[in-house]
This record gives C-alpha cells, structure tokens and sequence, in this order.
C-alpha cells in the first residue's frame, strides 16, 4: 500500500483521488494520508475526508511521517520547486503538466530524481490514448518503415477559465487564469504525444529543432483574452532522423467537440485518427508499386476499439482510459523500484520542446535550437 500526499485539491486533485479509488486496476494499492491547498475552502473540503491530514503548509506537508509519495496537482508555476522538494524529502512524485514553465528548473528536478533513487512520472496522460500508443507501436516496431511525419492536435476552447464562476460567456467578469503564465504549445498535450507516436512510448523520439508561431485571432472580436498568454500555438519540429512533426494546442478555438488527433507517417505506411476515441485508419503500401488508377497499391482498413485493443488492452477510466493507464504506471514503477515510462529525462524533452517552441513564436518563427536529454 502507497501511502500518497495530493497538493492542489481542485478538479483534477479531486479526480486523481477518485480514480485511484473507483477503477480495478487502480483499486486497493494506494492510501490517501494528506493533502494541501491554500485555498481555505479546499482546505476544508480536505479535512472533510476521513483520516486525511489537512496540512497548513507544504512543509507541513512533506513533514507527513507517513507519506510515501505526492500528486501535484497546484497551478503549474509551482509544479518543478514543489517536484525538487518532494524528491529531496523521499518521496516518490506524479506531476501534473507542465513539469516546469522555466527551463531552468529541469535539471533540477532530473538531478533530485537521480539522487534520490525516488520515482518520478510526469503525468502527460494524453501520450497514454490507446489511439498514440497505437501509432507508437507501428512506428517502434517497423511496421510502416521509417518513420517521416506525425501530426498532433490539441484545440480546446478554455475561454471559461478566464470568466468568473467558470462561465464562458463574454459578459461574465474577467479573472486571472494560470493559463496566462505560458503559451498553449508549453502545456503539452501535444508534444509528447507526437514524440511517443514517432518512437514508441519506451524510447519517444525528442525533437532537436522548431519553427513556431502564435496568434489572438481565435478570441472574441480579437481580444486576447488569455493575454499574455497567445490564444493559438502551432510549431513544426524536427528530429534527429529529419522526420518532422506538426503539433498544435490553442486555448480559444470555435470548435465543438474539443480536437485531439494523431497521425503518423512512415515510408510504407500511415495511421491517421482524426478525433480520439472515433475509428482511424491504418494504410500499409505495398512496395513502391502505383495502380492503374495512379494511386500507391497497398491495403486500408479501419482501426477501431476492437482492432485497438489486439494490441493496446482496454481500460475504464478518465480521458477514456489514458489517466487510468499513466497512474497505474506510476504505481508500478513504485512497486517494482523502476523508472517511469516518463521520467524526468523524457518529461524534460517535452517540456522543452514548448519552451522553444514558445521562444520561436515570440521571435516571429526564428528556429530555435533544442537540447536533448539522454538517458
């Protein structure tokens, strides 16, 4: 039993606590002992649960005699000191995205979970769709040769986060918003999937270049809303095998529902998902021959749930099985005194491909070179 801390008791503390408890695979193998939140009516919601400490301080926290390991789940500019500390103290730690807004911080949070021997996971639960391990599965394995392009997409409109009362419509209040501390495309969700898609999820292939750009010009009437945050982010990135990848995340978009692709492209073959958890395609060429028709001779055939799971087993859970999935690596990890699938070392070639991907968008697409972090 993994006792665990949860920092941050908001919409997705609350969820992690509820996953961990609800779903089988996730059942019987952690303890909820303590939680902080400045928020004095978190707080009180924490000490409405039975036997959890409500700490007054994150020191107080981490002082926990009990506590074998924390979810963070604070506003992300807390997420890398908060990671370091907890390391340090010990203790094991699932981060919620961003690892870090600051590159700074990084190679700190790496150097704490090497010279703690703790488990770290950042918790980029997008990577664990069944959807992008798929695509990382034909993209290890060889099955559509090498790999020449992925595609990944996050546009979700969160206007509602900058509206009182968490109403999006443009006559509530304006509040502050933790969005505003960094563009959309250093938020994730789309880079790390892209790299898993393009390399698998055990070995996800960094990238070492991009070009980027950003824009307001989804807000209402071009009000930046989210400033000084951008509203839309795109960047096209490159890899050391001079594969390429697009990834784009926005804050304020006019689309219903929410978009989350991924795509990949190999010599030989493509798989192509257009909206997560709806069917995709997968094409395998067959050589180099073209038809009568002067199209690429091979076979398609649609990937769904049931073609899915022959390789990526099914799971209940949240965000259709993928945060069910990442918190039970990290547990395993935990349990089996192993790496996470995304320690820090992988979470930081995420995290810094948005960083740069960031810089280059503010320099008006100037390519920005990106250091890599090998294992």
């Amino acid at each position: 039993m993994i006792n665990y801390g949860l920092v941050g008791y908001g919409l997705n503390g609350f969820s992690h606590v509820m996953e961990l408890s609800k779903f089988p695979i996730l059942q019987g193998r952690s303890n909820l002992v303590a939680g902080f939140d400045p928020n004095p009516e978190a707080t009180q919601k924490l000490k409405e649960l039975n036997e959890v400490k409500a700490a007054k301080s994150f020191d107080d926290f981490l002082d926990t005699p009990e506590l074998d390991a924390i979810i963070i789940s604070s506003p992300p500019r807390f997420h890398a000191e908060q990671a370091v500390a907890a390391l340090e103290s010990g203790l094991h730690v699932f981060s919620e995205v961003p690892m870090a807004i600051e590159e700074k911080f990084l190679e700190k949070i790496i150097a704490a979970e090497d010279q703690s021997g703790k488990i770290y996971l950042l918790g980029e639960n997008y990577c664990f769709f069944s959807e992008v391990l798929y695509a990382g599965y034909l993209a290890s394995s060889g099955k559509i040769g090498p790999i020449v392009y992925a595609e990944s997409e996050y546009l979700h409109d969160v206007t509602y986060r900058w509206r009182k009362e968490r109403h999006g419509d443009v006559d509530v209040p304006r509040v502050d918003s933790w969005y505003q501390q960094f563009d959309p495309l250093m938020y994730a969700h789309s880079i790390g999937p892209a790299q898993v898609a393009m390399g698998g999820i055990e070995n996800p292939m960094p990238f070492i270049e991009v070009v980027s750009y950003s824009n307001d010009i989804g807000g209402f009437e071009g009000k930046p809303i989210c400033s000084p945050a951008k509203a839309f982010h795109v960047g096209l990135f490159r890899t050391e095998t001079g594969a390429i990848a697009k990834c784009a995340n926005a804050f304020i978009f006019a689309r219903e529902p929410t978009r989350i692709i991924i795509q990949v492209v190999g010599r030989t073959g493509t798989y192509e998902c257009y909206q997560i958890d709806k069917p995709g395609k997968l094409f395998l060429a067959d050589g180099h021959k073209i038809t009568i028709s002067l199209h690429r001779k091979g076979r398609s055939k649609k990937i769904d749930k049931d073609k899915l799971a022959e390789i990526v087993p099914s799971l209940d859970g949240l965000h259709y099985g993928a945060s069910t999935r990442i918190m039970n690596e990290w547990l395993t990890a935990i349990e089996n005194n192993k790496k996470s699938p995304i320690h820090a070392k992988i979470g930081a070639n995420f995290c810094l491909a948005g960083i740069a991907a960031s810089q280059s968008a503010r320099s008006g697409g100037k390519p920005i070179k990106i250091k890599q972090f090998i294992e």
